[in-house]
């Protein structure tokens, strides 16, 4: 492979997961980047240490080589010394926990990036306080043990991506120090094409999608079933709610009740039939973070979208005034039926959503490749705060990190 002063690239990306652009959002996030780099000029290789799903991508028709790589193994290390990539693209901060100190060992001329996909902590943290009861607060995210793990991997990195003006606010504010590596790059989803002869008076019926596999859509199916659906049927008698999603468990495919009204589809391997035809589509997402991809594919199709607030985070500024906005059961079937019966109301949800939607649309890779090839100037001018903080985490955490993936390794191998 020619060395770095030939302008040659290369990129290797860990993959938490193989890509599946058809069953969740994250699939999309990350076809998409992987299309970036290749007009870049990137030679790519993706690597992965999990089982390949059922809906996994074919990277082969791009032209980017799929490795199977391993946890724990020093295989790993004589992969990376063979290849010399100049970049390094890490999905989710796990994978950098996991092969980060490798990364760093072998190739320590690499820029390296992480795509937080979503704050995992923040997520994580919503969902604890849901649990127990409670109001979530900014202390419930910067104690949560997740907080920790996933600020270090920032530290540790070069840039990170982060898809959420919010999340980016959020950092800033309580870990200042990470400014200039944090790097706002919007979701990335084509832009929308227009969806013509399909209107209000042509649709009919309500439709949730969501990857059975995600937390906080298992949830909202959930309540959907228990607490919002039979407010709002009991409204709309003869109205239908279709539950389309990848991995749907049991306990959710257990649900289907077409009696009343409630149909568990499963996957459903295009969207464009799925929502081109519902009049409305139902986010009552009570935790989670990042940016839904439900809300902006519905705008692809001319479908507006009644949902909670925390659904339209990092899309709009959404509170419970807005007549498609509710945090409340109760609230949030009322204002479904409004939306529903009510022409004029669904057109102006419509066309606010599609409006707010438009900057994660065809987004610029060029925010990105400029950070990038910034990124020598930056580092020196980050504060010395910030070097010492990184430097720190780099050999202190990665230290522990090294001598238990070998402790696990030789354990494996029976060294032990």
């Amino acid at each position: 492979m020619p060395g770095p002063d030939t302008g040659y690239k290369s990129l290797l990306v860990i993959g938490h997961q193989w890509p599946e652009p058809k069953a969740t959002g994250a699939g999309v996030r990350m076809l998409w980047l992987l299309n970036g780099f290749l007009q870049e000029g990137f030679h790519i290789v993706f690597g992965c240490a999990s089982g390949s799903g059922d809906y996994r991508f074919d990277l082969g028709k791009l032209g980017i080589t799929e490795v199977k790589i391993k946890l724990n193994d020093t295989s790993f290390d004589s992969f990376l010394q063979k290849n010399r990539f100049t970049h390094v693209l890490f999905d989710r901060f796990l994978t950098e926990e996991q092969f980060g100190w490798r990364v760093r060992d072998n190739l320590p001329g690499a820029q390296v990036l992480l795509d937080t996909e979503d704050l995992h902590s923040l997520r994580h943290s919503r969902e604890d306080v849901l649990r127990r009861g409670g109001e979530w607060s900014v202390a419930d995210w910067v104690e949560h043990p997740i907080f920790y793990r996933e600020v270090a991997s920032m530290f540790r990195s070069d840039l990170s991506l982060i898809i959420s003006k919010p999340e980016m606010e959020l950092l800033r504010a309580e870990v200042p120090h990470l400014r200039e590596k944090l790097v706002y790059l919007p979701f990335g989803m084509d832009g929308p094409a227009a969806v013509s002869g399909v209107n209000f008076h042509k649709r009919s019926d309500f439709v949730f999608v969501g990857n059975g596999k995600h937390p906080p859509n298992r949830d909202a199916i959930t309540y959907l079933k228990t607490d919002i659906w039979p407010r709002i049927r009991k409204r709309l008698p003869d109205a239908e709610l279709q539950i389309y999603g990848a991995y749907l468990p049991n306990q959710i495919l257990q649900m289907h009740t077409p009696g009343e009204g409630f149909q568990v589809r499963g996957w459903a391997p295009e969207l464009q039939p799925v929502l081109s035809t519902p009049r409305l589509l139902l986010a009552p997402l009570r935790f989670g973070a990042g940016i839904k991809g439900k809300i902006l594919k519905a705008s692809v199709f001319g479908l507006p979208v009644m949902g909670t607030s925390l659904a339209f985070e990092g899309i709009m500024e959404a509170d419970n005034t807005l007549p498609f906005v509710a945090d409340s059961a109760e609230q949030f079937a009322e204002k479904a039926v409004a939306l529903y019966t009510h022409t004029t109301e669904w057109e102006q949800a419509l066309g606010q959503q599609q409006q707010a939607s438009k900057a994660h649309f065809n987004t610029s890779f060029n925010t990105l490749t400029g950070a990038m090839d910034s990124h020598p100037q930056r580092y020196k001018s980050l504060p010395r705060e910030t070097r010492i903080i990184q430097n720190l985490l780099r050999n202190e955490a990665f230290g522990r990190l090294r001598y238990l993936s070998r402790w696990i390794e030789a354990k494996e191998k029976g060294e032990n």
